[in-house]
């Protein structure tokens, strides 16, 4: 344990002793009490609605979704007041009234339905989330969605950042993206390549406005970097935090850190397909019984996470007892690789000469990613399964897992995201799915989540997808390692603040600067 914690810290403390050494904070400086100054480790980019599927423009609230989610997870109405379905195939949503774009032009059924099928045109992963035939606009106030099947997710599916309403001016004469124009609480107002981007209070919005004038985005990729900025009083927020920082200004008056538990899963995908060992869904079984997630949240993060003994977190609404969690067994590990031809000699699991090797891939983008593969490989290793660690840009890594060139891939996931397991299930793990690098085929997990997104919540679609869930665990597909604790800090003096659980909202509506 102390070995693996030691390692797994080693960067950390360096940077952060490094860093205190070369620069003491000063006092804190001041800026604009109007104006909240927020540091990020994703550019916005706000002239493209591709990139992170454009969340950003759900994060700063500069465009709504017809529907939305509390923060208790539960349906609340957004750009749409009520929603029905009179017939299986047909959701009908009555929709506000009195609300305006940004530009002048008003919000209404013609409006949701340009906006719907301009993002289903450009970006095609929304045609799978949505899974909309035809759109209607009954009248002003009435639109209707014709679906390909009963879809029970779809308001759950309409609380997701890729559906929020874009007016028409946010497009051009050719029907390309030019600039967000929505009826949020913010509009869009500035954006400087690699340093910011700027959101201005929209004054005509249709719900509570804003206390403060401006929200102003900067782009600061370096975590230790980013975390001095607030120290020293260049920024009033900061998001993703190294855990190191996260001690050193929970014990300061001058901040506040907003922990709370949140969307977010951080998984190993196995390759399932031929060229992988973990074909063999024995080596896969075995790899989650060997693996203590309690020392990957310790040694990795500090502690900041929870263990994940399954995809879904036990707070998801439609998690479920009956669903087997994984548990540490190294002696029902041994069993099933010996079943599967291997033996351990010299503390190493061999077959026909050659040790257990699994090849790591992860991406550097997220700096808890590489901390978490590296505890993942070094639990693996102390149990007898050599393996080779490679990390990438998220790019780099995704070329290799489609062409299946790896055994395990580190990622993070948002399970939590629209309160429906449907995104989560079918598009990742569904054997169709576009987002099913791991070649996995499940005919019976299959046929569980494509009848599930027809069901209404109940009985049978809670025994559903406990069924579908109870499959993920036992074919092992993936092995779940941390459910995600979302943290950021503040100055002290930001007030209104509150953790979103999806992760992807801001709300900085709510938020006021002494």
């Amino acid at each position: 344990m102390s070995f693996l914690l030691s390692r797994l810290r080693r960067t950390a403390l360096a940077a952060l002793a490094a860093t205190l050494l070369a620069a003491p904070a000063p006092a804190l400086a001041e800026t604009s009490g109007d104006t909240l100054v927020v540091a990020t480790m994703w550019e916005a980019l706000p002239l493209s609605m591709k990139p992170r599927r454009s969340r950003f423009f759900n994060e700063s609230e500069i465009l709504d979704t017809l529907v939305k989610l509390d923060f208790e997870m539960n349906l609340i109405p957004g750009l749409a007041t009520s929603w029905e379905r009179p017939q299986p195939n047909t959701w009908r949503f009555a929709l506000r009234e009195g609300v305006t774009f940004h530009d002048g032009s008003p919000f209404d059924a013609d409006a949701a339905k340009f906006s719907l099928e301009r993002v289903i045109a450009l970006l095609p992963y929304a045609a799978d989330l949505l899974n909309i035939t035809e759109i209607r606009a009954v009248s002003p106030q009435v639109l209707e969605i014709e679906t390909s099947e009963p879809f029970a997710a779809l308001p759950n599916q309409l609380t997701d950042a890729i559906t929020g309403i874009y007016g028409k001016a946010s497009f051009d004469a050719a029907g390309e993206f030019v600039s967000p124009v929505g009826t949020g609480p913010w509009k869009f107002a500035d954006y400087r390549k690699q340093d910011r981007t700027i959101v201005e209070r929209f004054d005509d919005y249709w719900g509570k406005a804003p206390s403060l004038k401006t929200i102003e985005y900067r782009y600061i990729p370096d975590h230790n970097a980013r975390a001095l900025a607030l120290e020293t009083g260049e920024v009033d927020f900061v998001v993703h935090l190294l855990p190191s920082d996260v001690a050193r200004l929970s014990r300061d008056e001058a901040f506040k850190v907003h922990a709370e538990e949140s969307a977010g899963v951080y998984y190993g995908a196995f390759n399932a397909g031929e060229k992988s060992v973990l074909s063999d869904a024995r080596i896969r079984r075995a790899v989650n019984l060997l693996v203590d997630r309690e020392i990957v949240v310790k040694g990795a993060l500090d502690g900041i996470g929870n263990p994940a003994w399954t995809f879904f977190p036990a707070a998801f609404p439609w998690t479920n007892e009956d669903v087997t969690p994984h548990k540490v067994d190294p002696e029902a590990a041994a069993g099933l690789l010996r079943d599967a031809g291997y033996e351990k000699a010299d503390g190493k699991w061999m077959k026909d000469g050659a040790p257990l090797t699994l090849r790591l891939l992860s991406y550097s983008s997220r700096a808890e990613m590489a901390t978490i593969t590296e505890a993942l490989a070094i639990l693996l290793q102390q149990q007898g399964i050599a393996t080779e660690i490679q990390m990438f840009t998220w790019e780099g890594m995704l070329d290799l897992v489609k062409k299946g060139e790896y055994d395990v891939s580190v990622v993070f996931w948002t399970p939590e995201m629209t309160g429906h397991p449907d995104l989560h299930l079918k598009s990742q793990f569904h054997s169709r799915a576009g987002l099913n690098h791991q070649f996995w085929v499940n005919e019976e997990f299959d046929a569980l989540v494509d009848k599930g997104r027809t069901l209404d919540p109940g009985p049978e679609a809670l025994a559903t997808y406990v069924r579908a869930q109870q499959i993920l665990q036992e074919d092992a597909p993936i092995i779940p390692l941390v459910h995600k604790v979302y943290v950021a800090a503040s100055r002290a003096g930001v007030e209104g603040f509150r953790v979103h659980p999806s992760g992807f909202f801001y709300n900085f509506k709510a938020v006021s600067k002494k």
